[in-house]
């Protein structure tokens, strides 16, 4: 799958293909999917790919929802793309207004983290740019009544993400931790949650990056599976 992404502006990373190897067994074929913050969209895209979908894909930066759209051509994706600020978007008036899963890999560096000058990097990075109360209050606005949301964090942010989607009751159901090396902390948890769940919540085994004797980039299989699987192949424009 080619992917055209900007030369000076945010460009998609590892953990948006851990979230889609992570979502992609939760998924049915024809559920109504909105994916949040779509970039470039290479998540919503390899969704679709991978599972018939009718995917809705929203972000609010022009020049990335002009990518998106380009890629989405390219690769022959069909998608409603919608240019425009989640939070505020009104998506009754509009033809998609109840999903069956939100989707999102969204910003969430937090506030004491040196923060780019480059405009666009700051929109797709820090959480002030989509608050997680604001964004979790939205989501489930537009959830099916067992819909699910579907989506990747900052792992130390644990605590306040489950509270918030208890606060809304769409508990989550399903999370695995990713860790750079076994030694290491988790970085990034992948959550599923779903709305008005009375189920108690699997924690999956951790997801290993690195290869812990190694120097280098040496990753561990299943992570080379994760890449293979995905086979994207990016253009910088």
């Amino acid at each position: 799958m080619q992917i055209y992404q900007p030369k000076d502006g945010y460009c998609y990373n590892s953990d948006t293909l851990f979230l889609h190897h992570f979502a992609m067994p939760f998924l049915k074929k024809r559920y109504a999917l909105l994916e949040v913050g779509a970039g470039c969209g290479v998540l919503g895209m390899l969704c679709a790919r991978d599972l018939s979908l009718n995917l809705t894909m929203i972000e609010k930066n022009p020049k990335m929802a002009e990518l998106c759209a380009h890629n989405l051509r390219i690769n022959r994706i069909c998608a409603e793309l919608i240019c425009a600020d989640f939070l505020t978007f009104d998506f009754i008036k509009s033809k998609t207004n109840i999903f069956d899963v939100i989707l999102s890999n969204p910003p969430f560096y937090h506030n004491g983290v040196i923060k780019s000058q480059n405009s666009d990097i700051f929109s797709a990075r820090y959480a002030e740019n989509l608050p997680f109360f604001d964004f979790v209050k939205k989501v489930n606005s537009l959830l099916k009544p067992e819909g699910e949301f579907i989506f990747c964090y900052d792992a130390k942010a644990i605590f306040s993400l489950f509270s918030t989607l208890y606060t809304f009751k769409i508990p989550p159901i399903c999370v695995r931790f990713v860790h750079p090396k076994v030694e290491k902390s988790a970085t990034l948890v992948l959550c599923r949650a779903r709305k008005n769940s009375k189920s108690q919540c699997e924690i999956q085994p951790p997801l290993f990056t690195h290869l812990s004797k190694q120097k280098g980039q040496h990753f561990t299989q299943e992570v080379q599976a994760i890449y293979h699987h995905a086979n994207t192949w990016s253009i910088k424009c």
